[in-house]
């Protein structure tokens, strides 16, 4: 298995792709990961080394992980860790290095001038009927936290957003993160807590508890609840990849949220209190 790390560059149903050494397959920019680097490290070394572009590693934002057939390998597998950028670049106006050969916007349907595994990248993004990402809280967020918009049965058993982002000032083991839907609308919030927010529920020092999970009215209904705790797991190994376990409460006379963390592979390990609520604790090994 070749693990690589590669941005996607999106526009318009076209993808900004490379061709390298005058192969006939063009593929997304990036390439495999140096020891003793971290996934963003790796994909702004390729990207400087690649289109001599300097990404800040800040402005990367993992979207998901695929595997799929390599290029030009034949009978190997490749993953794809694939991250977008927020920072404003011109890529029209980019010049490569020599190693690329061309540079140029590519028609998602253009299958003959496509690589495999970039392939399946598209395949997978057509079977959902909309993505899902996570952006880590940022001040500039901001306006985006105040315009979620909760139930006031929701507000019965969480707290806010914004609620959240205040704790997490004083807290430097909060980790405050928005989801954003296909079209950059921000669509949830949920809050991963280290140390002494998941000592209460595990004894395991590489465990993070997910908390404060919540998704504005507006977009329910359309699976993203589910969509969220999927892609979870592969978001945690990219970001905090010592993590090994995640933990979870939901209240005990929720069953749809049950049901739903069970379909995910999350496993009731106990009972407790939380805000003074009886909850289950679920968990789940990150492998």
């Amino acid at each position: 298995m070749i693990k690589c790390v590669c941005l996607v560059v999106e526009f318009d149903e076209q993808l900004l792709l490379v061709q390298a050494r005058n192969r006939e397959k063009y593929y997304f920019p990036g390439g495999k990961i140096d020891a003793n680097e971290s996934y963003t490290e790796a994909l702004t070394r390729e990207i400087q080394e690649e289109l001599q572009v300097d990404l800040p590693e800040s402005s990367l934002v993992y979207l998901s992980t695929v595997v799929g057939e390599a290029y030009p390998q034949k009978n190997t597998q490749t993953e794809l860790n694939c991250f977008k950028t927020t920072a404003e670049i011109d890529w029209n106006s980019v010049v490569p290095d020599q190693e690329i050969t061309d540079l140029k916007w590519v028609s998602k349907h253009d299958h003959h001038q496509i690589a495999p595994a970039v392939l399946t990248w598209i395949d997978e993004q057509s079977k959902q009927d909309d993505v899902v990402y996570f952006v880590p809280y940022k001040a500039d967020l901001m306006a985006d936290i105040e315009r979620i918009n909760l139930s006031a049965d929701d507000l019965k058993f969480t707290k806010t957003p914004k609620e959240n982002i205040v704790l997490a000032e004083n807290d430097e083991e909060r980790h405050p993160t928005l989801v954003y839907n296909g079209k950059n609308q921000c669509i949830g919030f949920f809050t991963l807590h280290e140390g002494k927010g998941v000592a209460p529920y595990s004894e395991n020092k590489h465990a993070i508890f997910f908390r404060s999970f919540s998704i504005d009215v507006n977009y329910r209904g359309s699976g993203y609840g589910k969509q969220i705790i999927k892609a979870l797991p592969n978001y945690l190994k990219i970001n905090f990849p010592t993590i090994q376990e995640i933990c979870l409460t939901v209240n005990d006379d929720n069953d749809i949220a049950q049901q739903l963390y069970k379909q995910c592979h999350y496993h009731i390990v106990g009972e407790a209190t939380l805000e003074n609520r009886p909850v289950y604790i679920l968990k789940r090994e990150i492998k």
